[in-house]
């Protein structure tokens, strides 16, 4: 019995010499969060991919997966990997990013997240930036249209309401923007500055920078203050007759202008 024992051991030591280990399976998972408040793409998509940083632009191991509705930041993520197809001499990095139905991305970190994945340390969290709202590009071999500018632009559009109350009589609380998406206009009290992002039907603007003139008006006061709001929480814009609305991520309205005459 004792010379079986021994032969069936030697047996298994020569089996695991001429047969390769199996790849032991690991997982890594994390959040992904942006900065900005801007509601996450319908029907979108999130992607996160483990790359090799001494070859960016090879495809990594990637998993995609749709974002559930309702979808609120942070997403967690879970990433299934074969310890096989990892080299303990290579670093490594995440690449995590967040795209529309149509495939434009709107969100994706610009620094890759250098991780171990072998050896992760501590909780992932990958800060995605805000890219823009882009159409889906045109094919390599097809010259792309110049795009017509957003009728919004180039146009003073003056407050009839804000936050479904009307304006003071006699004030102006307005917006205009220009084709280099620098924007401004009168708050009620002060002028205002700011930059814009405008796409179709889209509209971001950064924190307003005004002047500090006392309002002599409480009503006009409250009024600049309801105004600047509305513009911090702009993301869509609607134009119809003359009249441009302001909505939110919601699609609910803010404010609604009109065209100036002069």
């Amino acid at each position: 019995m004792r010379i079986l024992n021994l032969a069936a051991a030697f047996a298994a030591l020569l089996l695991l010499m001429v047969v390769p280990a199996l790849a032991e399976r690991i997982t890594l998972t994390g959040d992904v969060t942006y900065r900005e408040r801007i509601a996450l793409p319908e029907s979108g998509t999130l992607t996160v991919a483990l790359i090799d940083l001494a070859q960016p632009d090879r495809p990594g191991l990637a998993a995609a997966a749709a974002i559930a509705r309702p979808g609120r930041v942070p997403l967690t993520f879970t990433l299934n990997l074969d310890t096989d197809k990892l080299d303990r001499n290579r670093k490594y990095a995440l690449v995590a990013q967040i795209a529309g139905a149509d495939g434009a991305v709107w969100f994706r970190n610009n620094e890759p997240y250098p991780i171990d994945p072998l050896a992760p340390a501590g909780p992932v969290v990958i800060i995605v930036n805000f890219q823009g709202f882009s159409e889906t590009p045109p094919a390599a071999d097809v010259p792309p249209e110049p795009a017509a500018p957003p009728p919004i632009l180039n146009v003073t559009w003056n407050a009839q309401t804000i936050g479904g109350n009307p304006v003071v009589r006699g004030s102006v609380s307005s917006l205009s923007i220009a084709s280099d998406l620098r924007a401004g206009g009168r708050g009620g009290c002060n002028s205002w500055f700011a930059q814009a992002q405008v796409g179709d039907g889209t509209l971001v603007l950064s924190a307003v920078a005004a002047t500090r003139m006392a309002c002599l008006d409480d009503s006009l006061s409250a009024q600049e203050t309801a105004f600047f709001n509305a513009l911090a929480q702009t993301r869509f814009w609607r134009l119809a007759d003359n009249k441009l609305t302001l909505l939110d991520t919601a699609g609910a309205e803010l404010a609604v202008l009109e065209k100036s005459r002069y």
